[in-house]
């Protein structure tokens, strides 16, 4: 590797802090604050409420990320491509955390999380492709790395923010949204080489709904490593959908013991991630191997599936935890900087890892409409008592791991 092929270090910061900041403005609602808004607008119906507005948000990132990438793609701007969309994207959360805090009905509060995803993945779509576009293949992995725990780590500040104003709404949903603008103005000043584009294809409905389809004949190689997110983050989303039922179910604990372990768990989980992401990220650029840590990362994904599959009591809960985050980290290191050396053409980069995206959010949504229909078929061998079989739900897992791993020798770079 020639040491002298280095992306400038204002463009890694840049990369690092308006990632951190991004999801910090994004992941806050989610974590709490859109449940908190709904049990203040439907103390009854808040369950039913919370989930047409994740549903509603999930199906915008669906279909938002690709087309603000393709648009991100042919803007030509004295500006650049990208830097106009990551800010103008998160100025946008402003606005709509305005709606969402000032939220009297399920309409308002569906309509602000609408505007709210179409803004951050307008400013996700543009930011992502930054590395495509500035950092080197040689440097991609390390980039990638530190990106990917930027992103795990820009959920903290939320827990924080939540312990810290429990019952100030409209304060939860207005400073993650100021913090998301900062990482604009951070992205406009540290990333003012992006160059002007002069010439650009235009943009018509056409190429509109072209954005959102993929043909996966064009790059078998993109196409796996899109199924192997999908499959490795829908293992994922099973693990984290009923983590509390299955510890009150399985191991018989009371809600607010449950609770306790979840917060725990994803507290070590969040470190393990972050961890795990930078150093594997920094490895395979030294090593370029790498579909080696896509395998070590479904495998430990399955083991930590496995393990709870056959847990009956605390600890294995806390290995299983380990394994999951430690796999999880390994592989949102390197999955970034392998599809962007796989995707079809780098003059649509945004475009692609907008649909790339969809590999991570579609399986957010899927997961937890498959989740009760596993939980309700046969009986749990672990233990027979119990109504649900979580025994076959973390099966599903395993395999999904397992699957995901398997297809790696079919990855030619």
């Amino acid at each position: 590797m020639n040491p002298l092929v280095r992306a400038p270090r204002r463009t890694v910061a840049a990369l690092i802090g308006t990632e951190l900041l991004l999801t910090f403005a994004l992941a806050t609602p989610l974590i709490a604050t859109l449940g908190l808004k709904a049990g203040e607008i439907d103390p009854v119906g808040k369950e039913n409420l919370l989930g047409l507005v994740t549903a509603v948000g999930a199906l915008a990132a669906f279909v938002l990320n690709p087309v603000f990438g393709h648009l991100s793609d042919r803007t030509r701007s004295r500006f650049g491509r990208r830097r106009p969309w990551i800010l103008a994207g998160l100025a946008g959360g402003v606005p709509a955390a305005v709606i969402m805090a000032t939220a009297t009905g399920g309409l308002q509060l569906v309509l602000g999380w609408l505007l709210a995803q179409a803004a951050y993945n307008a400013a996700l779509a543009a930011l992502s492709a930054v590395i495509a576009d500035r950092v080197p293949p040689e440097q991609q992995a390390t980039v990638s790395g530190l990106f990917g725990a930027a992103g795990f780590a820009g959920v903290t500040p939320g827990l924080v923010l939540v312990g810290v104003l429990p019952g100030n709404v409209a304060a939860l949903f207005l400073i993650p949204a100021l913090a998301g603008v900062l990482g604009g103005l951070l992205a406009w000043r540290l990333l003012r080489d992006d160059a002007p584009v002069t010439e650009a294809a235009p943009v018509n409905l056409r190429s509109l709904l072209s954005s959102l389809v993929f043909d996966p004949r064009l790059s078998r190689g993109f196409t796996v490593v899109w199924v192997q997110r999908f499959l490795l983050q829908f293992a994922n989303a099973l693990i984290a959908t009923f983590g509390l039922f299955y510890l009150m179910t399985r191991l018989e604990l009371t809600t607010a013991a449950a609770a306790a372990v979840v917060s725990a768990t994803g507290l070590v989980s969040l470190l393990l991630n972050v961890l795990a992401a930078g150093v594997s990220g920094k490895l395979a650029s030294r090593t370029q191997a790498y579909r080696g840590f896509i395998v070590v990362a479904g495998l430990l994904m399955a083991g930590s599936m496995l393990v709870k599959m056959t847990a009956g009591s605390l600890w294995p809960i806390y290995l299983a935890t380990g394994l999951a985050g430690i796999g999880l980290g390994v592989f949102y290191a390197v999955d970034l900087a392998l599809v962007i050396r796989v995707m079809p053409g780098s003059a649509d980069s945004a475009r692609y890892l907008g649909v790339f995206n969809i590999a991570k959010a579609l399986p957010q949504s899927i997961a937890p409409a498959v989740a009760p229909l596993l939980l309700t078929l046969g009986s749990d061998p672990v233990a027979p008592a119990a109504v649900k079989n979580y025994f076959l739900l973390y099966l599903t897992g395993a395999v999904a791991a397992l699957a995901a791993t398997a297809l790696t020798p079919l990855i030619r770079t």
